[in-house]
């Protein structure tokens, strides 16, 4: 390890291999770009497809700027995550290996705390909190992180000769990403309703409303859901993540009413917004601005968008 810029504390055992990571790589394009988008939504990982290894599936998670519940601030803490809990209170043992991509020497950095963990309903995620610091992940010169890109991977159980990429990439900006919905009559509406569906990046979308607010904002918030209509194509594992900012403006002094979301869409998910967007006491406020003359005008940016997809 005497070619990098950094040491790990014991028990972490790292190396070098020229071997690639037998049961899964992650790529990661636009990587701060990313990181800006995920910060902004009050997330502090970032998590892979699943992929099988030893019989079951699993997810890897980075968190770039450590996983501060366990000290591992100022580092990237890399963890494994079984996905699905062991049946009858049973338990998985596995022992893994993470992979850290070093593009300038063209090998990889493996990263293991040399012990064996039981993956069980109480635990299913372990890791290495403090695996490198962040400034050694972000110095060019230990070639982790090149031209906005880093690849990460892992090895769990018995090494099964299978292998699989996963790729998350930012979708560039190539149609209008902001929709604006005039909600007339809106006194009048007993219900839910939904607005028209508006084209983003090849795919359809539209808003949902409740006027007098919907689960743990009933009666006392008006909600808020974007919705993603199309979702064929998110398949094998295939995902979409959106960084949504949705509004209700103010008429009066330009003062609107906003909140920020970040959500990951696949064929099991295919909406999300806020229970409590809007408290209906300052929506009912003349002096606010958000309805004049029974009109409320609603706007959806969809901010950033990023896919991931495997491409074997």
């Amino acid at each position: 390890m005497s070619n990098y810029t950094f040491e790990v504390a014991n028990p972490v055992v790292i190396a070098v291999r020229a071997k690639e990571p037998s049961d899964f790589k992650f790529e990661i394009e636009n990587y701060q770009e990313l990181l800006n988008s995920v910060a902004r939504t009050g997330s502090d990982r970032i998590e892979s497809s699943e992929f099988n290894a030893g019989g079951h599936s699993w997810v890897l998670i980075m968190y770039p700027n450590g996983n501060k519940r366990e000290n591992g601030s100022g580092n990237v803490s890399l963890y494994l995550k079984l996905v699905n809990k062991p049946a009858g209170g049973g338990a998985v043992f596995a022992s893994f290996k993470f992979f850290l991509f070093d593009k300038v020497r063209e090998t990889y950095i493996t990263i293991n705390d040399a012990a064996e963990r039981r993956f069980d309903a109480a635990h299913l995620e372990w890791g290495i909190a403090r695996a490198l610091p962040v400034a050694a992940f972000k110095d060019e010169k230990n070639g982790l992180l090149i031209n906005n890109s880093c690849a990460l991977g892992a090895e769990v159980y018995v090494i099964k000769n299978t292998f699989t990429v996963a790729r998350l990439s930012l979708v560039e900006k190539e149609t209008l990403r902001t929709f604006n919905w005039p909600v007339y009559d809106f006194s009048q509406l007993r219900s839910d309703t939904y607005s028209q569906s508006f084209p983003v990046e090849g795919r359809s979308w539209k808003l949902r409303l409740y006027p007098k607010g919907n689960l743990t904002g009933q009666g006392k918030y008006l909600s808020l859901y974007l919705y993603l209509e199309d979702l064929a194509d998110l398949t094998g594992g295939r995902k979409l993540y959106v960084d949504c900012t949705l509004s209700i403006k103010d008429q009066l002094s330009g003062n609107d009413h906003k909140q920020t979301v970040g959500f990951w869409f696949d064929m099991n998910n295919d909406h999300r917004g806020f229970d409590m967007f809007l408290p209906l006491a300052e929506l009912n406020n003349p002096t606010k601005g958000y309805k004049q003359a029974d009109t409320l005008f609603v706007e959806a940016n969809l901010n950033e968008m990023f896919t991931l997809q495997e491409i074997n």
